[in-house]
């Protein structure tokens, strides 16, 4: 009966050590999980503006969940209005949000003020009407050359953990970094 306690109070001993290394390594992939769909859009609008010739934009919502990757200007659209309606609808537009317990913060001069948004930005989308009702940053811009503006935002948890996702303006590139680890260098 010893031995089974003595195993036992190991077995235990070992599960309470390695529950921070478990607990933070769930942490650090429900982040991933919750950031990657938004890095993805957001590199996204750069082959959109590329493809399409048009200058796309990215926008989300401060202190909230949601984002939306459309097109930023109308007027490079030719032709006459039954033919811009159609070329606008064939423009794969993409509206999303965070999982609960996430939001989104500015991180820099570009995103931290907001804007209204264009209203055949997001004609023809599911949610429509909240999407216009929604008070949305500044956007950031892909342009049709491959270029972009410079931007940066958080993608904060609920326990103020934070993942910083930047655009380069020369390249469009997206990153994705701790701000914390930038902090500790």
């Amino acid at each position: 009966m010893i031995e089974v306690i003595l195993v036992v109070t190991l077995l235990a001993a070992m599960a309470a050590l390695s529950y921070p290394s478990v607990d933070r390594m769930l942490i650090q992939l429900s982040m991933n999980e919750a950031v990657s769909p938004v890095r993805n859009h957001l590199a996204g609008s750069r082959i959109r503006a590329l493809d399409a010739g048009l200058t796309w934009q990215f926008r989300f919502e401060p202190g909230g969940r949601r984002y939306l990757a459309v097109p930023y200007e109308f007027e490079e659209i030719d032709g006459d209005e039954q033919q811009e309606q159609d070329q606008i609808e064939l423009l794969r537009r993409v509206s999303g949000q965070l999982p609960e317990g996430y939001s989104f913060t500015a991180a820099d001069e570009a995103t931290s003020t907001t804007e209204a948004l264009n209203e055949l930005a997001v004609s023809g989308l599911s949610n429509e009407s909240k999407l216009m009702e929604t008070s949305w940053s500044s956007p950031v811009l892909f342009y049709s050359d491959g270029t972009a503006s410079t931007a940066s935002f958080d993608i904060v948890d609920e326990a103020l953990r934070s993942r910083r996702l930047s655009v380069r303006a020369l390249t469009g590139g997206v990153s994705v970094a701790n701000p914390l680890a930038e902090v500790k260098r």
